[in-house]
């Protein structure tokens, strides 16, 4: 993007090279960092409107780097933070809990990130455009679009999308995980994000047997398409009434004790929104608050199922810093085409 600056910092010098160009291509002013020195002395310039950090060690077991991370967000506020990192899911998820500046992490192996990530990710923060499942797939990609308006139309909602990734050719084990996504997503949408109008959950506490309708200001969008390499499958809800430390919170609670610990029955997506990431290669939440949340899913087509279970996990969640309520999407809620 024009006229932004954007701080690079990785210590592999491949990796380097690679977000050079990828960023450069955003139209920035592209700054990299060798070193934690380096990185140092360029935070405390606080001339970039990003920064994408390396958040593997020395960084995320210095206790000083952490401290100055702590302060990032009131120290640099004019600064978007991402840090990218090889750790596992479950090194990475604890920490979220306990530091607020763990928002955006990039997943990446022993191989330099994805140039499109990047790129998605930069564009994102910089231009404060948060929305849209079309971001993640190839150019020209145009969603299906489901309206969700009741919970006795799950399965139909389920059976559409598994449909479309057996005609894509999705193997069953594939299929079977695309069918516990959109069940979890159409679950939340019915019975956890719907507010009343002094922002109590509405459905929350109601057995998931219990039979919901909801009203035509509380319906919800379900979302999917292909481009090839990812099947992304999205929700979107007109209350915007997830949090970072909730879906956090769910995360790090059936890390800890275990899914079997938790009840489907009533109260909450914790069992079920950790089926679904751990489902998943990438996950995004998109929170304006009070207005929007739209929750989207990306599974890797191009990876066996034990590349997939090895593959590090990508785990964003932006969060509209501005007063502007977006529209639902881009078309409004409707039926598939």
């Amino acid at each position: 993007m024009r006229g932004k600056c954007i701080l690079f910092y990785d210590p592999d010098a491949a990796a380097r090279r690679v977000a050079e160009r990828a960023l450069n291509a955003t139209g920035s002013n592209v700054e990299l960092a060798a070193d934690t020195d380096q990185l140092m002395r360029s935070i405390h310039a606080n001339g970039y409107d990003l920064m994408m950090i390396n958040f593997d060690s020395p960084l995320s077991t210095d206790e000083d780097w952490l401290r100055t991370l702590d302060t990032f967000e009131s120290r640099w506020p004019r600064t978007r933070l991402v840090l990218h990192t090889t750790a596992s899911t479950e090194d990475y998820l604890p920490l979220m809990e306990k530091r607020h500046f763990l928002r955006n992490m990039i997943a990446k192996s022993d191989q330099p990130l994805e140039p499109d990530e990047l790129i998605i990710t930069a564009e994102k923060l910089l231009r404060r455009d948060l929305f849209g499942l079309q971001k993640y797939l190839l150019w020209g990609i145009e969603p299906f679009r489901v309206r969700i308006a009741e919970s006795r139309r799950k399965q139909e909602y389920i059976h559409q999308v598994a449909e479309y990734a057996r005609l894509l050719g999705c193997n069953a084990r594939t299929v079977e995980m695309v069918e516990n996504v959109v069940d979890e997503l159409v679950t939340n949408a019915i019975y956890n994000a719907p507010r009343t109008a002094d922002g109590k959950p509405k459905y929350a506490k109601l057995s998931r047997r219990d039979p919901v309708v909801l009203e035509d200001h509380e319906v919800a969008e379900l979302q999917f398409a292909c481009d090839g390499d990812y099947i992304a499958i999205a929700q979107i809800d007109p209350f915007g009434s997830l949090t970072q430390d909730t879906v956090v919170s769910y995360l790090n609670r059936c890390l800890v004790k275990g899914p079997h610990q938790f009840s489907d029955a009533s109260g909450g997506a914790g069992i079920g929104l950790y089926r679904v990431f751990q489902s998943l290669s990438k996950f995004i939440i998109n929170i304006q608050p009070g207005h929007k949340t739209e929750v989207i899913t990306l599974i890797d087509l191009r990876l066996n199922m034990r590349r997939f279970r090895l593959a590090a996990k990508s785990f964003h969640i932006f969060i509209a810093d501005d007063d502007a309520a977006p529209p639902l999407s881009d078309g409004g809620p409707g039926e598939s085409r």
